[in-house]
């Protein structure tokens, strides 16, 4: 069995793709928004890669981007391997589709886990409305990565954003194959 350590706003997509993956392991789910802390997102990392290697599963699935400059560095020493991207958007979308979206001009990405921790992830960062505004700027408006298929469950939740950031959003329908595929070949470097 494999331990799977991810930040938290894959919880439920881990969730989802879980059965479909085709080998068992335990998810361990850090708090969303290290990422803000380099010095405490490593701290979380190594304590839960220590535990992971006390525990004696096969191998550890890290299931984070590039969110530390030193991740694979981190990770390095423990029977561990990393998914295979640069951030949470491309877990779920690939470059290309984000070099698309990209072409109509600069989007601040959102997915359900990220709608539900953003304003831990802005407190954590000291912004408020106007530094948020501010630092968002540029953005042209939002893309909700629909990954679960109900969007309109969140219409609240983007709601709530909008009225922060005053980025207005779209709704981006998202097959989990891209992200399932992430895991499995972490998954499959373990055997090797």
């Amino acid at each position: 069995m494999y331990a799977l350590i991810s930040c938290g706003v894959f919880q439920k997509e881990i969730e989802r793709v879980a059965e479909s993956l085709g080998f068992p392991f335990e998810a361990r789910y850090l708090e969303p928004g290290l990422h803000v802390d380099f010095d405490e997102l490593a701290e979380a990392l190594r304590f839960e890669l220590e535990a992971c290697k006390c525990e004696k599963y096969d191998g550890t699935i890290v299931a984070y981007g590039q969110c530390h400059p030193k991740i694979e560095e981190i990770i390095k020493p423990y029977k561990a391997a990393l998914i295979d991207c640069q951030n949470c958007v491309d877990a779920f979308i690939t470059s290309r589709g984000m070099e698309e979206k990209a072409k109509g001009g600069l989007f601040f990405y959102l997915s359900p886990g990220w709608i539900e921790c953003w304003p831990e992830i802005f407190r954590r960062l000291n912004w408020d409305r106007e530094a948020a505004r501010l630092q968002l700027g540029a953005f042209k408006g939002v893309v909700f990565m629909d990954t679960l298929g109900n969007a309109d469950d969140y219409e609240q939740q983007l709601l709530e954003f909008f009225d922060f950031t005053l980025l207005p959003w779209e709704i981006l329908p998202v097959d989990l194959s891209h992200f399932r595929s992430l895991i499995a070949k972490a998954g499959e470097e373990l055997l090797l």
